[in-house]
């Protein structure tokens, strides 16, 4: 695997066909060296605005940025990484402290917010915390390798060992999220609309370049307000299979453009006939 120049300045080994960073910070991993998932994903379903139109964050972002950053790290790197605003968000001296605490690098949160991560680091399921906190656990290592000519990234929230007898090599794979609903319908319908599974089979991609064996992916989803109720959702290797098809179809189609191809526009051609009901509404 070859220096990524961009990121030199950070410790890195190679391990198989990958680079592997453990001291990344966040901002540093989500500059534009390399496409995630979510970048490959937004590239499926319109290639132009992929491309052309930045992400931006979202108060919601900036939520389940916050709820990681506790749950998955734990308070050290919270304090680190989070600004609390305390009391209106709209007064003239909170408005320029949430412009400091971002020119610092920090996520701003509003007080409630701030209480109700409390609240689910302290309601999260057994199983959940099982899983967050597993044997040898690695937390936000971030992996780098190349598909055809595209320099891929991952950052697992956490990789640890299996629970009872296990190969070398062979590991767990957990992304947290936080949710509206961890109830089995609605979370699967999550699964759907966010594109959660091939977020899972592109993680898996990654770990296997590594030279990883995934035995299990997790979900671990957490409810944002009281109850704050958790529960823990395991993803198959045959959905992950199968989701993995739709990735590597996204990035023959970013190979392409790389060469000089044109992107598409919505994955459809520029004149489209309309097919629109002959019933009245």
């Amino acid at each position: 695997m070859k220096k990524i120049p961009e990121l030199e300045a950070y410790e890195s080994v190679e391990r198989g066909d990958t680079l592997v960073f453990t001291n990344i910070p966040n901002e540093v991993y989500h500059s534009e060296v390399g496409v995630s998932s979510s970048y490959v994903r937004r590239f499926g379903e319109s290639q132009l605005h992929a491309i052309e139109i930045e992400q931006e964050t979202t108060p919601a972002m900036n939520y389940g940025s916050a709820a990681h950053a506790l749950i998955v790290e734990g308070e050290e790197e919270f304090n680190k990484q989070v600004g609390v605003i305390v009391g209106s968000p709209y007064t003239k001296v909170n408005k320029q402290l949430k412009q400091d605490f971002i020119e610092r690098g920090m996520i701003p949160i509003k007080e409630k917010d701030h209480e109700d991560i409390m609240g689910m680091r302290d309601n999260m399921i057994d199983e959940g915390n099982m899983y967050l906190n597993g044997n040898g656990k690695i937390a936000e290592a971030s992996f780098y390798w190349y598909e055809g000519d595209v320099l891929c990234k991952c950052r697992p929230d956490v990789i640890c060992q299996p629970q009872g007898p296990h190969q070398e090599f062979e590991i767990v794979a957990v992304d947290y999220k936080t949710t509206f609903s961890c109830s089995p319908e609605l979370f699967k319908e999550s699964v759907l609309k966010y594109g959660y599974a091939q977020q899972a089979a592109w993680y898996r991609r990654g770990l296997q370049a590594a030279g990883y064996r995934v035995k299990e992916f997790v979900f671990v989803a957490q409810e944002k307000r009281a109850p704050y109720a958790s529960k823990v959702f395991l993803i198959t290797d045959k959905q992950m299979d199968l989701a993995w098809i739709d990735m590597n179809e996204y990035l023959e189609g970013i190979n392409k453009c790389l060469k000089g191809a044109r992107p598409t526009i919505y994955n459809s051609p520029n004149i489209v006939t309309l097919e629109l009901s002959d019933e009245k509404p």
